[in-house]
């Protein structure tokens, strides 16, 4: 399939929070790692899209800690020209502890992190500037949530500007309700990011968590999305699949059947993006939800949020065909 007569968008940016992890039992030895949604997202668009490297937006220390995990990133392809420094700061940090029936449970420690004061960085300001240029910038509501209030208002703004001048905004509200001074206080920031966004990459499970309801059909959700100017809608189902709507249209497509479901972690940011990838090469919103969920699936086959690189290679092979037959 070819599709020359439609536009290829390189520039694309994500802007998010990244950890430490530390995972095992506590005083023990345990294994050091990094994590955030919106990293997750940028390796997997990296490694789908390696012609276009997407830009990492976020603060961190000066610390080795810090320095490692710039270090990582620029290995998977990420641009991290965007990535603040702070003297005085740290990157957050987090625990995993798994019980002996495997359940997790999860520590934070991210109140005085770089990262939740980003948009005070000196540099901030400058960085939004640049990015009026972009074709796209991807964020969730943990990116919106960790912030001070004074901070949400600042991205707010700098994104308001930013879509006046023609970028794209996409969003997935990832919806922590520990992060929120309840849900009416998330559903106003996020009200006020969705009324932003041109793309919502949203889960039906979230949004019943968020709005206090259960089942809610996806038609529903994407309808409630259209109406505070949403354009492109994905109501992400799990094993289901997603549901797309645009335009007074709308469809599913079937999630792919995995016998043997390992981690859940990190699907929903891989099926983003993929999505993001396949979007960005002009397909419509059908195949771009099936990229998601061939990507999740595969996710959802190996423990932890990042799988070998081999394991996503098939997909970025038949991306980059499809920018050859461009």
């Amino acid at each position: 399939m070819t599709y020359s007569n439609l536009e290829i968008k390189h520039n694309i940016a994500i802007m998010g929070e990244c950890m430490i992890e530390l995972s095992g039992a506590p005083f023990a030895t345990q294994q050091q790692n990094f994590g955030g949604d919106t990293l997750n997202t940028a390796i997997y668009l990296s490694r789908l899209l390696p012609q276009s490297s997407p830009c990492y937006i976020t603060a961190l220390g000066i610390d080795n800690y810090s320095h490692a995990m710039i270090d990582a990133w620029q290995q998977e392809g990420i641009d991290c020209r965007f990535v603040m420094r702070e003297r005085d700061k740290l990157p957050g940090m987090y625990a995993i502890e798994i019980d002996s029936q495997g359940e997790r449970s999860f520590h934070y420690w991210r109140n005085d992190s770089a990262a939740r004061y980003m948009c005070e960085h000196a540099q901030f300001s400058q960085i939004m500037a640049q990015l009026k240029s972009y074709d796209l910038i991807y964020l969730s509501g943990i990116s919106l949530a960790v912030l001070p209030e004074h901070g949400k208002i600042k991205l707010i703004e700098a994104l308001a500007s930013l879509k006046a001048g023609g970028c794209k905004i996409a969003v997935d509200s990832n919806y922590r309700p520990r992060l929120w001074n309840g849900a009416t206080h998330a559903k106003t920031w996020l009200l006020e990011l969705y009324r932003l966004a041109d793309i919502a990459l949203v889960t039906a499970d979230d949004e019943d968590l968020l709005h206090g309801d259960v089942n809610t059909p996806a038609t529903v959700i994407a309808d409630r999305l259209h109406r505070l100017g949403v354009d492109q809608v994905v109501v992400k189902l799990g094993s289901k699949g997603a549901m797309w709507s645009c335009a007074g249209q709308h469809g599913f497509v079937n999630g792919n059947k995995i016998d043997d479901v390992v981690d859940t972690t990190a699907a929903g940011d891989s099926f983003n993006a993929a999505y993001i990838a396949a979007w960005a090469q002009g397909l419509p919103m059908a195949e771009c939800c099936q990229w998601g969920n061939n990507l999740a699936a595969q996710v959802i086959q190996h423990r932890g949020a990042i799988i070998p690189l081999q394991c996503t290679q098939y997909l970025t092979d038949l991306m980059s065909s499809n920018y050859d037959d461009k």
